[in-house]
Formats: structure tokens, sequence, C-alpha cells
């Protein structure tokens, strides 16, 4: 998976109340799904935003919504 995808993931998680939800219950089990790739799974689970808005690069949409705590 790109990062353009995981930006993606990070983006529906922001807009859609139920995959928040589920993602909730189970974020390995949800990202695993998507296909994120266990090195940016370790980066999403330490919620760090910096973190993440650099691991993702130029592929951190604008307005990129990090709900990683």
């Amino acid at each position: 998976m790109s990062h353009k995808q995981t930006a993606e993931f990070i983006n529906k998680l922001s807009s859609d109340p139920k995959a928040r939800e589920e993602y909730k219950k189970d974020p390995h089990a949800v990202m695993t799904k998507a296909g994120i790739p266990h090195d940016t799974q370790a980066v999403l689970h330490r919620g760090n935003a910096e973190e993440i808005r650099k691991h993702l690069g130029d592929d951190a949409p604008p307005g990129c919504f990090l709900l990683f705590t």
C-alpha cells in the first residue's frame, strides 16, 4: 500500500463514523484489512501527528485529520 492510500485511509476514518467506530474497537484488524503495512501501523499506533505526517511525506493531503491517540 502506498502512503497515498494510507492518507486516504486516515481521511476515511475522519469522515466515516462507522469506519471510526470499527477502528476504535480493533485498530489492528481494521488496518490489516485495509492493507496498511506493519511499519505504517506502528507509526499510526504511536499517535504522534508529526511522525505520521513525516512518514506520509508528500502523500499527506492538506487537512488530513489525524485521529490516532
